[in-house]
């Protein structure tokens, strides 16, 4: 296999990996009571839409898509979901980088098919070689 396609897989993997480090250390965006005193004070803001969470005991702004999850036991703003892969809830503030984690996943899967299928070719074209010279 051409050296620059090596390389290239080996950039692939690399990326791949520091985007699923990155999204396992960030910060999803949790909401605790120190958040909730410094952003939502009574004078200033006027929180509309609230649930009081039973588990924390903050109150979460239902505007903004804060729920609990019950795997971290965390409230978190804009929670898409938690993730199994990375063993953290999905929230505003590493959504980004989940998503670049999944376009770097899908990009090493199509480069481990294609690798595959040239390697199944180089070899089936060898073994043709070889049984011509015989």
């Amino acid at each position: 296999m051409n050296i620059y396609i090596r390389n290239i897989g080996a950039l692939i993997y690399f990326l791949f990996e520091i985007f699923l480090v990155l999204t396992t250390i960030s910060d999803p965006g949790v909401v605790t009571k120190q958040y909730y005193l410094e952003n939502y004070q009574p004078d200033k803001t006027v929180i509309k839409n609230f649930r009081i969470c039973r588990k924390c005991n903050i109150v979460m702004d239902l505007d903004k898509g804060t729920e609990h999850c019950v795997e971290c036991g965390i409230c978190v703003m804009n929670n898409d979901h938690h993730c199994p892969w990375t063993s953290k809830c999905v929230g505003k503030k590493n959504l980004w980088l989940f998503n670049c984690f999944l376009v770097s996943l899908g990009a090493h899967i199509l480069y481990l098919i294609f690798a595959l299928v040239s390697l199944a070719v180089y070899s089936a074209a060898t073994n043709k070689k070889n049984k011509i010279k015989l």
